[in-house]
C-alpha cells in the first residue's frame, strides 16, 4: 500500500488542535511585549542590577523544583481547567503589576513575589498542555503539528518584540502589561472551547502517599526506559549548550567580535530565525535522515560554533567579514537548536505512554531548566579566570565530546528497531 503524504495544510483539518496553537500564539505573544515591559519595571523600579538577577533566578526555581510535582498532580486530572485557571491566574498576577505600578504603590518585593506565582503556575500548566497533544492531534501529524505551533510562535514572539517599543510608547509600560493581561485571559477563553476528549475521567481526591508514588513510578519509568533517559540527557545538553552564548553575549560582542551593541540584535535576530527555520523543515528532514543522524549534525554545529567564533577573530577587522560570518554562523546555530527542540518535543510525545507523559515531560523540563543555572555558574567561575574566547573553546570541546557519545551510542538505533516493529505488527 502506498505510504500517505502528509505536509503542514493536512494539520489544518486538525481543528482541535489549531485552537490550542491560536491560544499558544495569543500567550506567545504578551510574553515577549512582558518581557521587555516587565524588565524595565524592574529596572525603573530598583537601578540595581543584582534585583535584576535575582528576579531572573526566581523565575527558574519552580520550573526546577515544582515541575516535576506538578505533572505527577496533574494525571488523573483534568488538564483543559488547568490550564484555563493557570492562565487566570497569571492575568491576575499581571494585572496586580501593572496597577501598583501605574499608582505607585509597586515594591521590588512585590515583582519577586509576582514573578514566583507566575512562574509556579505555569509549572503546572507546561504539563497539562503536553499531556493534551495525543489527545487532540493524530499520532501521524505530531511532527507537523509541533512543528507548526513552535515555528508560528517564534514568527509572533519577533512581532511582538518588534511592537514591544512601540506598544510601550504608545499606552506606556503599564500599558503594556495589560496587554499581557488580556492574552491571558483570551487564551483561558480560546482553550474554553477546546474538545480535548477527556470526558471519562474519574474525579481524583488527592492523597499523598498515591501522589508520591505517582511521581516515584515517573522517575522510575525515566530510569528505566532508556531511550528516553537518552533524551532527557539531550535536552539537558541543549540547555546547557546555549549558556555560553546566552550569558556572555556583551563580551561576545565587543571582545571577540570588535562591535557595538548593534551586533546583539544581529545575533537575537538570525538566531530566532534560524531556530523558525529548523522547526520548520524539521518533520521534511526527519523523513529524510535518521534520529541519531539529526542530533549528531545539531551537536556537531554547536561545537562548531563555539569553535570557530573565537578561531576567526583575526578575520573580524573586516566589517563585512564579520557581520557577514555572524549571520551565517548564527543561523546555523539556530537551526540546530530548532530542529534539537522540534525533535525533543515530537520524541517525547512518540515515545512516552500516555499516562506518564504528564510526570515524564516535568521532569525532562526540570532537568532541562536545572542546567541552566548550574552551567551559568561555572561558566561564571571559568571567566573570572579565562578570556570569553577560551571559555567559547571549552565549551566546542565539550559539545565535541558530546557529538563523539551520540554517534557511539546504540539507544537511538533501538529507537528505530521499536518504531519499526511497531509498525510491522501494525501491517499485521
Amino acid at each position: 500500500m502506498e505510504e500517505k503524504k502528509i505536509g503542514y495544510k493536512d494539520v489544518f483539518r486538525q481543528k482541535e488542535y489549531l485552537k490550542m496553537i491560536f491560544a499558544a500564539l495569543i500567550n506567545r505573544f504578551g510574553d515577549s511585549i512582558d518581557a521587555i515591559a516587565f524588565t524595565w519595571i524592574v529596572y525603573e523600579l530598583t537601578g540595581n542590577a543584582a534585583w535584576s538577577a535575582i528576579i531572573f533566578g526566581a523565575n527558574r526555581v519552580p520550573s526546577v523544583i515544582i515541575t516535576p510535582l506538578a505533572g505527577a498532580w496533574v494525571e488523573g486530572r483534568k488538564k483543559k481547567t488547568i490550564m484555563i485557571v493557570t492562565d487566570l491566574i497569571r492575568a491576575l498576577c499581571v494585572a496586580f503589576t501593572a496597577t501598583g505600578y501605574l499608582l505607585g504603590f509597586l515594591q521590588p518585593w512585590m515583582l519577586l513575589v509576582v514573578t514566583i506565582a507566575i512562574s509556579t503556575a505555569e509549572a503546572f500548566r507546561t504539563p497539562a498542555n503536553t499531556a493534551l497533544t495525543p489527545k487532540i492531534l493524530d499520532k501521524e501529524y505530531y511532527e507537523y503539528g509541533m512543528s507548526l505551533m513552535s515555528t508560528l510562535c517564534s514568527i509572533v514572539e519577533l512581532v511582538g518584540l518588534a511592537a514591544a517599543a512601540s506598544i510601550i510608547a504608545v499606552i506606556g509600560t503599564a500599558g503594556a502589561i495589560y496587554v499581557d493581561m488580556a492574552t491571558f485571559i483570551l487564551s483561558a477563553f480560546v482553550i474554553l472551547f477546546v474538545n480535548t476528549r477527556e470526558q471519562n475521567l474519574q474525579k481524583v481526591k488527592f492523597d499523598g502517599k498515591e501522589y508520591l508514588q505517582t511521581l516515584g513510578n515517573g522517575f522510575s519509568y525515566v530510569k528505566k526506559d532508556k531511550i528516553v533517559l537518552f533524551l532527557l540527557g539531550i535536552v539537558v545538553f541543549l540547555n546547557a549548550a546555549l549558556v555560553p552564548l546566552n550569558s556572555l553575549q556583551a563580551p561576545l560582542a565587543s571582545e571577540i567580535l570588535g562591535g557595538g551593541a548593534e551586533i546583539l540584535s544581529v545575533i537575537g535576530i538570525t538566531l530566532t530565525l534560524g531556530m523558525l527555520l529548523g522547526s520548520f523543515i524539521y518533520p521534511m528532514v526527519s523523513k529524510k535522515l535518521s534520529p541519531k543522524l539529526i542530533m549528531v549534525l545539531c551537536a556537531l554545529a554547536i561545537a562548531a560554533y563555539y569553535i570557530t567564533v573565537p578561531a576567526c577573530m583575526p578575520l573580524y577587522k573586516s566589517k563585512v567579514f564579520m557581520y557577514g560570518f555572524t549571520v551565517v554562523i548564527d543561523l546555523v546555530l539556530g537551526m540546530a537548536a530548532g530542529m534539537a527542540s522540534a525533535f525533543g518535543n515530537v520524541f517525547i510525545v512518540k515515545r512516552v505512554k500516555e499516562e506518564y507523559l504528564a510526570r515524564v515531560g516535568s521532569i525532562t523540563c526540570a532537568l532541562g531548566m536545572a542546567a541552566m543555572p548550574v552551567t551559568s555558574f561555572i561558566v561564571s567561575g571559568l571567566v573570572a579566570y579565562v578570556s570569553t574566547a577560551k571559555v567559547f573553546v571549552v565549551a566546542g570541546v565539550a559539545a565535541v565530546f558530546v557529538t563523539i557519545a551520540i554517534m557511539f551510542s546504540k539507544t537511538l538505533n533501538e529507537e528505530k528497531a521499536t518504531v519499526a516493529e511497531g509498525e510491522a505488527e501494525s501491517a499485521v
